[in-house]
């Protein structure tokens, strides 16, 4: 994947996330911290953020997938195999 498709991604996950923790400064996430560490993401919060990138990416993101997509990191990663996948 090139880097503008990295970026877009990213770009996505943190404005879904600032969608769903409005107050969250989504410009200084850690990328391997868990969310629900840094921003106090509760499950409620987390599947609206999963539905969130779903509906942006049109992307099905399967719930026994949910712990890969914690972290920043693991959400890009996750994101990019299936769009890759979908192409």
């Amino acid at each position: 994947m090139n880097t503008t498709n990295q970026e877009q991604i990213r770009d996505t996950i943190l404005r879904v996330l600032g969608d769903v923790v409005p107050n969250a400064d989504t410009q200084s996430i850690v990328p391997d911290i868990s969310f629900h560490d840094q921003l106090e993401l509760d499950s409620i919060d987390f599947l609206r953020l999963m539905m969130g990138l779903e509906k942006e990416l049109n992307v099905t993101i399967f719930d026994f997938d949910y712990p890969k997509l914690s972290t920043l990191t693991g959400c890009e990663r996750y994101l990019n195999e299936r769009l890759m996948s979908a192409a």
